[in-house]
This record gives C-alpha cells, sequence and structure tokens, in this order.
C-alpha cells in the first residue's frame, strides 16, 4: 500500500513478495494492475500487464536498491550487512518489536528516511518505507496481508495494525 500526498486515497496492492536469496527478490502484484517485478544480479526487470517487460540496473532506483539490502540482510540474518548500511533502532519486546533503519549512504537517504519493521517472535508484520518527501509504502505480511482494509484507511489506522492492534 501506498500514502502520498499525490494521491486521494492509499494505493492498495494486493500480491506477494518473495526473497530469493542474497540480492534476490521477486514481486507479484495482482490487483488493482497486474506486475512482474524481479531483482537479481544489480537488475531490476518490471513486467506490467502485457506489455514488454523494463529492464533496469538498480543503482538507477536507489530506494530499490536500499530496500533490497535492508530486506535481504534482515531475513538472511546477516546483522553485520544490516549495520553497514543502515543506523538500527530497535525497541520493544520479543511479543511486539519494532526495528527502525536510517540509511548511511547519502544518496539512498534523499530518497528513504527510514525503513521501519514491526513484528513479534521471530516474524516480521509489516515493512514500511518512508520516503524523504513524507510518503509511506507499508508491505503487510503474512496474515496481515489479509486483512480486509477500508478504501480510505488512514496512515494511523495502518501503524495500529502493524504494532500487533486490531484492523480498521
Amino acid at each position: 500500500m501506498r500514502f502520498s500526498g499525490l494521491l486521494e486515497r492509499p494505493l492498495i496492492l494486493r500480491g506477494e513478495l518473495e526473497y530469493l536469496g542474497p540480492g534476490r527478490l521477486g514481486k507479484s502484484v495482482a490487483a488493482p494492475y497486474r506486475e512482474q517485478t524481479r531483482i537479481a544480479d544489480g537488475q531490476a526487470t518490471v513486467q506490467r500487464g502485457e506489455r514488454a517487460p523494463r529492464t533496469f540496473a538498480l543503482s538507477q532506483a536507489p530506494e530499490l536498491e536500499g530496500f533490497l539490502r535492508g530486506f535481504a540482510a534482515l531475513l538472511g540474518g546477516d546483522a553485520a550487512a544490516l549495520e553497514r548500511d543502515f543506523t538500527i533502532a530497535a525497541s520493544g519486546v520479543a511479543a511486539n518489536w519494532r526495528l527502525v533503519l536510517t540509511p548511511r549512504d547519502a544518496r539512498l537517504a534523499r530518497r528513504i528516511s527510514t525503513i521501519e519493521v514491526d513484528g513479534a517472535g521471530r516474524e516480521p508484520r509489516c515493512f514500511r518505507t518512508r520516503d524523504a518527501d513524507g510518503d509511506v509504502g507499508v508491505l503487510l505480511v503474512d496474515a496481515l496481508a489479509e486483512t480486509k482494509l477500508p478504501v480510505r484507511v488512514l496512515p494511523s489506522q495502518v501503524e495500529t495494525l502493524c504494532r500487533g492492534g486490531k484492523a480498521p
């Protein structure tokens, strides 16, 4: 889901995100449009609907590159890589925790102010990417991804859901 000052209401996407190993990620969007994204070997390939795929270097999209590094380090349990690329602030308890990752790279920080991860136990619930311009992208994980949200869901309602509260 995407909260943007350019949109009247949040853009809620339905699909799947796959961690395919270090430096590799796949994303399939099923609704409200169809899109396939594959990231591997420093390249991203995006195909929307029946259009021809577009391929570009991750260096052209530092927010994708930074998200991939953070996501891979988190899922791979690579604390050293995470600390190399981000300043880490952790809070909460095992049943309800939050990590806030702030990019160390100035180029990435011009695009992304933080990546926030909320979870419980060993499992993440939500990934939030806060852009430097104030827009926020939210990825709900596992059971939360199936949550039925109102069309005009508020950022505060999603925040509550990510922190372990009830769905709006």
